[in-house]
């Protein structure tokens, strides 16, 4: 494997890593997960979410530009010690983990359930594993240049759906705010939790080329995810009705399985096809994360050797994580977890890598006046 140049990553390629890292496989069903709670309100919490989002973005690049040449891990070791760097090493390495093995069962639950019912899980499982090893054994310029290329699919996917537009109904959604703005806030949690993966940036920071313009490159990546998954839910709840959202728990698969031409009968079918590409996307990523925290706890050159010990674990929960029941029951208890290090853990390390800077620029200035 090529040794890639340490700064190495453009502000293009971090763009398109930003995008892939927040859709994947929670996008289908996100829609049905905002109506819930906000109803046809659902679209105004998806727009609300992506203003937190943009607000935690500046506080994950404000963390990163305290230490530009150290990475998350490095940034934890610092901060803590050799020995509580390391617990938080290991903490992060396993949040990751748990997203990827989380990610990977979603994704194959949906490709067993609309495409290859016949199929055991497991073959479909491997499959996935052994594209995903390949590409997350590789370093983060080839990744993010495979990310730019299939980016195509999402726009793809954005055209698709709009051919659903001649069946919408407005009056699904008005009046608008009939939910209740105590619901459309409530709503925004699981918006915040589908949009989570621009942590991403505290891992990949000092791979930046030029660090000028990150924050502006970042708003366009969340402006484009947070766009998307706005049309994506403003779209569902204006085609199906409300008694209808409730018994769709995939709308979007749902609103193109309802779309026919005289070629192509089960676009829905075609479209999953597809997208399976940024659903894997999402677990490449999440591998790689966790392989740079493993690389880091053990002190070795490369995070390449790690990616196939991580998906031991992952393929042994996934036969655990077939039940539709535990993944509910998971799922609402792992919103605690996303929120703890997506966004409590960020502020929690900003705060004390500023009383850290402080520290160290009081120490330097007694030393130079001595």
């Amino acid at each position: 494997m090529l040794k890639v140049h340490e700064k190495s990553l453009s502000q293009g390629q971090l763009f398109f890593l930003i995008i892939q890292a927040q859709i994947g496989v929670g996008i289908l069903s996100l829609p049905f997960a905002v109506h819930s709670t906000a109803k046809g309100d659902g679209w105004i919490s998806t727009l609300l979410a992506g203003f937190v989002i943009q607000l935690w973005m500046f506080i994950t690049l404000k963390l990163a530009k305290f230490y530009p040449e150290k990475n998350l891990y490095q940034l934890l070791l610092h901060l803590f010690g050799r020995f509580i760097g390391s617990i938080f090493i290991i903490l992060y390495t396993l949040y990751f983990i748990a997203i990827a093995g989380l990610v990977t069962a979603l994704q194959t639950g949906l490709i067993n359930k609309w495409i290859l019912a016949l199929t055991p899980f497991w073959v479909i499982y491997i499959l996935i594993m052994i594209v995903a090893v390949y590409l997350a054994t590789d370093n983060i310029l080839m990744i993010a240049r495979f990310f730019s290329l299939s980016t195509g699919v999402i726009v793809f996917f954005v055209l698709l759906v709009a051919t659903v537009y001649g069946e919408a109904n407005l009056s699904y959604i008005l009046p608008v705010g009939h939910g209740g703005w105590k619901n459309i806030f409530f709503a925004i949690k699981d918006v915040l939790i589908a949009l989570t993966g621009f942590e991403l940036i505290l891992i990949i920071y000092p791979m930046l080329k030029r660090t000028k313009g990150t924050l502006k490159t970042l708003t366009y990546a969340n402006i484009t995810t947070v766009g998307i998954y706005t049309f994506l839910v403003f779209t569902s709840l204006i085609i199906f009705s409300p008694e209808e959202m409730t018994l769709v728990p995939e709308p979007v698969l749902y609103m193109l399985k309802a779309i026919t031409f005289e070629v192509v009968e089960r676009l829905d079918l075609i479209f999953l096809s597809i997208w399976v590409i940024p659903m894997t996307n999402s677990f490449i990523i999440y591998l790689y994360q966790a392989s740079k925290g493993l690389k880091e706890l053990f002190h070795k050159e490369s995070h390449a050797p790690f990616v196939p010990i991580i998906c031991v674990p992952i393929f042994i929960s996934g036969f655990f994580l077939q039940d539709k029941f535990l993944m509910e029951d998971i799922g609402k208890v792992f919103q605690y977890i996303v929120f703890s290090f997506a966004f409590i853990l960020p502020l929690f390390l900003l705060v004390i890598a500023w009383m850290k800077k402080k520290l160290e620029k009081g120490n330097k200035n007694h030393v130079s006046s001595s």
